[in-house]
């Protein structure tokens, strides 16, 4: 059984110098391929990509769930692995996924904390431990089989903000999802650009617009107004 890591980026050129040497030296043998799948940067996040010896696909189209669907299309590996750019997986990833896998458990994320020491983003640390789905993130990393993905036809295109939240949700309806209690370290660039406290009140805001069911452009039009250059997609 392999690994296929998928990273959707937009302008992640030093992200990218990290991460890519990191998965390559830190997985346990069941890593088959990385694959960048970018949307239009402007920097040398292909260059970079290319460098790594990565599969790069690029698009014109817009939109994080696009991307990565069409990754998912071309991926080689039994199992997905969606990584975002600036998040680096524990060591020994695959080995953990394609161990949990084995036993049935065809879903799940990794626990995770921040690059930042900060007090307040400590304590939040510990929530993505807990099983609801306002605890997950994107910075959790998300993995499952290609088989479950297709059949529940991936990733919603016509969404452009909480997509990995509503395919969770349909993950969690179709199988065993499992919280890996190993943690990623995900990049704290809009905390410290926002401030935590402002920052994570204006994602509390947007976790309760989803839940009742706001429209995207609404959610889009008001993470836009509330956060300073908000973390880097193509949307």
């Amino acid at each position: 059984m392999k690994l296929s890591i998928i990273i959707p980026t937009y302008n992640e050129e030093q992200h990218l110098k990290t991460l890519l040497p990191y998965l390559q030296n830190n997985s346990s043998g069941y890593l088959t391929e990385i694959i960048i799948v970018d949307c239009g940067s402007s920097d040398k996040t292909i260059a970079v990509a290319r460098e790594y010896e990565t599969k790069v696909i690029k698009t014109d189209s817009k939109g994080r769930a696009r991307q990565m669907n069409l990754a998912a299309l071309e991926a080689k590996g039994e199992v997905l692995y969606f990584v975002h750019a600036d998040t680096i997986p524990p060591s020994g990833f695959d080995k953990l996924i394609i161990d949990n896998v084995k036993v049935g458990r065809n879903a799940g994320c990794f626990t995770s904390i921040f690059d930042w020491n900060h007090p307040f983003l400590r304590f939040c640390n510990f929530f993505s431990r807990l099983p609801f789905w306002f605890c997950r993130g994107g910075g959790q990393t998300l993995f499952v089989t290609k088989h479950l993905f297709n059949s529940l036809h991936g990733f919603d295109e016509s969404m452009t903000i909480m997509e990995e939240y509503e395919l969770i949700d349909r993950l969690k309806a179709n199988t065993k999802f499992k919280i890996v209690k190993k943690n990623a370290i995900t990049s704290a660039r809009d905390y410290r650009e926002n401030g935590p406290f402002k920052l994570q009140f204006i994602y509390a805001c947007v976790f309760i617009l989803y839940a009742l069911g706001a429209s995207q452009d609404y959610m889009l039009d008001f993470v836009g107004r509330h956060i300073a250059k908000p973390a880097k997609s193509c949307s």
